[in-house]
């Protein structure tokens, strides 16, 4: 199972540096096509159909990335006040439905995107992009998040079996302190960085 999560953390950085990469290239044109407009009396054609798709595919492999670092919103508010072992259960109760969520969403968006391929539909804008194509990117970002989910599911089940303690651990929200402590760390790390530069 730790093969599987490594896996899944490496692909889904990728796609987090991708999608990353991808919001940079759209804002630049973005800055292209204002600059364009107001000066030169010129426009890209549909940036904001393109910019549309872009934000569907970079959500969902933001999705995963999020997920691999477990850094997902959870609404803790009792959380301080039960015994450990409850606080075990909700946990893998959590990662359980948050993957039967992306498995849904996966086979939903399959579904959609097989129907879009046989149909042949295409966007109702100037672009006329044949739609399966922006889906199937937000598709592989979807399958990717429901691999994810679904490999912790089985794994916080595992350990609620075997070892709640780690399951805790590895699946349960951060303290208030543990919050703290990340933040301090990254920013003492990216201080590092900088002086490292100069």
């Amino acid at each position: 199972m730790q093969t599987v999560l490594k896996w899944f953390g490496s692909v889904s950085r990728a796609g987090a540096i991708v999608a990353g990469w991808a919001l940079m290239a759209i804002s630049f044109a973005t800055v292209i096509e204002i600059l364009g407009r107001k000066y030169f009396n010129f426009s890209f054609r549909s940036l904001d159909e393109i910019g549309g798709y872009m934000l569907a595919g970079v959500s969902a492999f933001g999705f995963a990335y999020t997920l691999s670092k477990h850094s997902h919103m959870r609404v803790t508010l009792l959380f301080p006040y039960v015994s450990a072992s409850v606080q075990s259960f909700l946990n893998a109760l959590a990662m359980v439905t948050l993957a039967a969520m992306a498995a849904f969403c996966a086979w939903r968006g399959g579904a959609e995107v097989l129907e879009l391929v046989e149909t042949g539909k295409r966007s109702n804008t100037p672009l006329s992009v044949q739609l399966w194509i922006p889906q199937s990117i937000w598709l592989v970002g979807m399958v990717l998040f429901a691999l994810g989910a679904v490999a912790m599911a089985f794994h916080s089940l595992a350990l609620l079996v075997g070892d709640r303690a780690r399951l805790n651990r590895l699946y349960g929200p951060q303290s208030l302190e543990e919050e703290i402590s990340t933040e301090i760390a990254h920013a003492g790390l990216a201080d590092a960085k900088e002086a490292s530069r100069t």
